[in-house]
């Protein structure tokens, strides 16, 4: 099988436009154009990789598999092109919420200073491997140990554990708080990208509170901010969410989260190493 190049550009662009018009906007082709060059690559590949109705578009099962590897190929295409011609070469850092917390910008200026000619950018995307699956980003900054086998990490340090909670909340003055102190109280919690999960205080003996969920890191600390619930989160997000309403006391019993660099097993990307090194410094301090 021997699938241009262009064609997976056009699969890429209908799954971020969801839209054959839009898709044909951004690539500069007819719609009709793009129709086509879709349905020559489903032959190409003997499956449907689109659902199209009337109203939206959508990627089968099929479509989310190999959109996710085109993003790859097509990054890695670009990347060698752009060595070639001397141009910036991005390096994308996914994550899911509050990036690297404290280290962020410190990362950010010096891998600057050091490299260049391959600028680092960060990116949020809302799930729990922010967006390397699917090809949106070249390495990814995680909290949760790995689990899938295409994906390999490194861990670059750890960060403790803080409880969000309303600046009018019964606990908001203490100095630090226990798992026992909040088990009377809703946790508002991210299924698809927190940390927060029962086994927290079953491991600790102790009731698990009430939970409820949230969508995303705004919708959390829109939930706290209004009273009602709190939150247990990494001490990242004191640092690059603080949020009028919210305090951030330190969970004084709780196990340390453990911060991963990771990357897609079978597209390591050339700057992986470095980033890796970049970051474990920076966690790691002066000296």
């Amino acid at each position: 099988m021997d699938i241009d190049l262009r064609l997976l550009r056009v699969l890429v662009a209908v799954d971020e436009e969801r839209s054959f018009t839009a898709a044909a906007d951004r690539l500069g082709m007819s719609q009709a154009a793009v129709s086509r060059a879709l349905a020559g690559l489903e032959r190409e590949v003997g499956t449907s990789l689109m659902h199209r109705t009337t109203r939206r578009v959508e990627p089968t099962e099929a479509g989310t598999a190999l959109v996710g590897t085109a993003r790859r190929v097509i990054a890695e295409i670009d990347r060698a092109v752009a060595a070639i011609r001397g141009d910036l070469r991005v390096v994308r850092v996914g994550y899911a919420w509050a990036a690297l917390g404290a280290h962020t910008t410190p990362v950010l200026r010096t891998w600057k200073r050091a490299h260049p000619d391959a600028p680092m950018r960060m990116v949020r995307v809302n799930g729990r491997d922010a967006g390397l699956v699917d090809g949106l980003v070249d390495v990814a900054v995680l909290r949760h140990p790995l689990e899938r086998t295409d994906l390999d990490a490194e861990v670059v340090g750890t960060e403790a554990r803080v409880v969000a909670m309303p600046v009018d909340h019964p606990l908001a003055e203490r100095s630090r708080v226990r798992l026992a102190d909040l088990v009377p109280f809703v946790v508002a919690v991210d299924r698809r990208a927190g940390t927060t999960e029962p086994a927290l205080w079953e491991l600790a003996g102790l009731d698990v509170p009430p939970m409820t969920e949230t969508a995303d890191v705004e919708e959390w600390l829109d939930l706290i901010a209004a009273g009602d619930a709190i939150g247990v989160t990494s001490e990242a997000t004191t640092h690059h969410y603080p949020r009028p309403g919210v305090v951030f006391v330190p969970l004084a019993d709780a196990p340390p989260i453990e911060v991963r660099v990771a990357w897609h097993r079978h597209h390591r990307h050339p700057a992986t190493g470095r980033i890796v090194r970049a970051v474990r410094a920076a966690f790691a301090g002066p000296g």
